[in-house]
């Protein structure tokens, strides 16, 4: 029986021998969290349900790999996530993005219009950015891998790695400052 009381290590062992409530379990536990993860990588919300339906088919896979000394469960499936929600979108063209050493200028956001973004409207924001700054900003800001490992993970020299969170940021300030200045035009 599965259940809020129920030991996260009976819910484990009650998916890997495919037991249903276990399943439904682990699902009620962790699909918000997993949903938010997929929706910061995916272009739409249809895409973002897609991502994390593949991840669960993934996890419920592979479920018995997961080691608790090497991290905490939702570490791991966040993780899947993160890599199917690449997978996914694999035909990026990074190619096309050049490595700079001069990053451009940021324009100048007010503090408080951050305060006055939801979380929600940011996440929109992010999800406007093209492909390639969305997703390495992603990587960097919200999951916090190093250039590196990036590079690794998208294929791609750790330069065009940073080149992409410079646009990214510099295209995610320019959004801010015109939803700034919508704002101040209602008032």
């Amino acid at each position: 029986m599965t259940g809020p009381e129920t030991d996260i290590t009976q819910v484990i062992a009650g998916c890997i021998r495919q037991h249903a409530g276990s399943q439904k379990e682990l699902l009620r536990r962790y699909a918000a969290n997993l949903l938010s993860v997929a929706r910061r990588y995916a272009r739409t919300a249809d895409d973002a349900e897609d991502i994390l339906q593949d991840a669960y088919i993934l996890i419920f896979k592979k479920l018995e790999l997961y080691q608790a000394e090497k991290g905490t469960l939702i570490s791991w499936m966040r993780k899947v996530v993160i890599n199917t929600a690449l997978s996914h979108y694999r035909n990026f063209r990074f190619q096309l993005e050049k490595a700079t050493d001069v990053f451009p200028e940021m324009p100048e956001t007010a503090p408080d219009i951050l305060t006055q973004l939801s979380f929600e409207e940011i996440l929109q924001l992010i999800a406007t950015l093209p492909d390639g700054p969305r997703t390495v900003f992603n990587l960097a800001v919200f999951d916090q891998f190093a250039h590196d490992e990036i590079a690794a993970l998208l294929q791609i020299p750790a330069g065009t790695s940073r080149s992409l969170l410079s646009r990214a940021r510099k295209l995610l300030q320019e959004k801010i400052l015109n939803t700034q200045k919508h704002e101040l035009a209602r008032i």
